[in-house]
């Protein structure tokens, strides 16, 4: 009798999935899927534990009813048997959903051989009619796992033995089975020669401006996790997606944050963009829980809601000022030397994922200069500018799903290289119509930097 999957090694023959899942990870010379860390390792056999003892026989029973005796065996489902195994079936998706809920994979931030084990029982999840609307977590977490390359090697194979009439073996991986999703963000009218302000004192000139986020328009966004998301470049699309971790979770104590994550992040920055120096001088805790402060309120400018608003934080002059204000010494090495400096911001969620408010990001190489024009800034003591945005249809619009605090997107919102890079990347946040209606509030933090090079 032959049993299935199998692996021969020698004189070794290994008959249990999950048993050679363990024994591969072994022989790799990466200790990241099966860390030898007792903890991380102990962590990791729960799941395979469970994997085989509950989810496993769980998922069988949708891919035999739904799958197999229609497909292969041309009979009608038991509407029995998936009735009898609904309640057991929901009470383990809590259980994965809730785990996944606090880390990107199944075990960790990394991707284990946990996450193989049990995405495996759900390969076809679709066609075996696994009821996931109600699991944010497991279908942002199933799709990642879905773009791996090695998952995709395989994934074909399984479809056209079990879904054989499917169109083109590959009902899996339909093009329309994505978090994309339409909602409307604020883009701004260009009202031209008039200019669009927004003052933050009291002034009798604010009376009469035309002030931005005027022009909203539905658009799509498009799930970054259904490519590969490490592919995205801050040289190219003005953004890209890195793991981020720390143990940092003073987040409402702004000293801390200068003294124990400022240094933090010097030290990813200029690993993740090659820079030779980075400086951190500001940063922002975005929370809905502060949506009641006005724009305008320059009080604890460090505490502020989401913005929704179609903008860039710098132009092609207000960044160079503000290189001049923080950093004078750098500013004129940086203008005589030819030295390239670049701004990003870095920003990642805090304490949770995100279930709500993500940040999306257009596309550089659909935003052409063109559709950013200049929005004033009036503070009591000097003038500022960002870029907004005109609206375009030929905007292609990016965001990540399901967030979680070991990952953070880098925006570069100034480069002083006019080469043909990305130089400036419009952002938003957005409200998600996918999100739960008991969504936790999104947290994040923001860190703005000036990168040399």
């Amino acid at each position: 009798m032959a049993t299935i999957p199998a692996a021969v090694d020698g004189d070794l023959l290994l008959t249990e999935s999950n048993a050679i899942l363990q024994y591969a990870a072994d022989l790799s010379k990466s200790d990241t899927y099966y860390p030898k860390d007792p903890k991380k390792r102990g962590r990791i056999n729960c799941w395979l534990l469970w994997e085989a003892s509950q989810w496993f026989a769980s998922c069988y029973v949708y891919l035999v009813e739904n799958v197999v005796k229609p497909n292969i065996l041309k009979t009608d489902p038991d509407q029995a048997a998936l009735d009898n195994e609904n309640e057991r079936f929901h009470n383990l998706c809590g259980v994965l959903d809730a785990a996944l809920s606090r880390h990107r994979f199944v075990a960790g931030e990394e991707l284990s051989i946990a996450d193989i084990s049990v995405a495996a029982p759900m390969h076809l999840w679709r066609e075996s009619k696994l009821e996931l609307d109600k699991y944010p977590n497991i279908l942002r977490w199933i799709k990642e796992v879905e773009a791996l390359p090695s998952w995709k090697k395989t994934q074909k194979a399984v479809t056209d033995a079990l879904c054989p009439d499917s169109a083109n073996g590959a009902a899996g991986h339909s093009p329309t089975a994505t978090n994309n999703v339409r909602a409307s963000i604020n883009y701004t009218k260009d009202v031209s020669p008039q200019l669009t302000e927004i003052y933050f004192y009291e002034s009798p000139a604010a009376s009469q401006i035309h002030e931005p986020g005027d022009d909203p328009h539905e658009m799509t966004f498009h799930d970054g996790w259904q490519r590969d998301a490490e592919t995205f470049s801050v040289d190219r699309e003005g953004f890209a997606l890195r793991d981020f971790h720390t143990d940092f979770d003073a987040w409402d104590d702004n000293d801390a944050v200068r003294r124990h994550f400022y240094p933090e992040v010097v030290s990813f920055l200029r690993k993740a963009v090659g820079a030779s120096e980075v400086v951190v001088f500001d940063h922002t805790i975005r929370t809905k829980a502060n949506q009641a402060k006005p724009l305008t309120d320059t009080a604890n400018t460090s505490q502020r809601a989401p913005v929704m608003l179609v903008h860039c934080d710098y132009t092609a002059e207000s960044a160079p000022l503000r290189l001049r204000q923080l950093l004078p010494d750098a500013a004129d090495a940086q203008q005589h030397r030819g030295r390239r400096v670049a701004f990003f911001n870095v920003w990642k969620p805090v304490r949770n994922r995100v279930e709500e408010r993500p940040l999306a990001m257009c596309d550089v190489t659909s935003s052409p200069a063109a559709d950013f024009f200049k929005l004033h800034l009036r503070y009591a003591d000097r003038d500022g500018e960002n870029y907004v945005m005109r609206h375009s249809e030929q905007h292609k619009w990016w965001y990540f799903p399901g967030m979680t605090p070991g990952q953070a997107i880098l925006l570069k919102t100034y480069d002083s290289e006019t080469d043909g890079r990305a130089r400036f990347v419009g952002h938003t946040a957005f409200e998600d119509p996918n999100s739960p209606a008991d969504a936790k509030t999104r947290e994040s933090v923001e860190i703005r930097t000036i990168a040399f090079f």
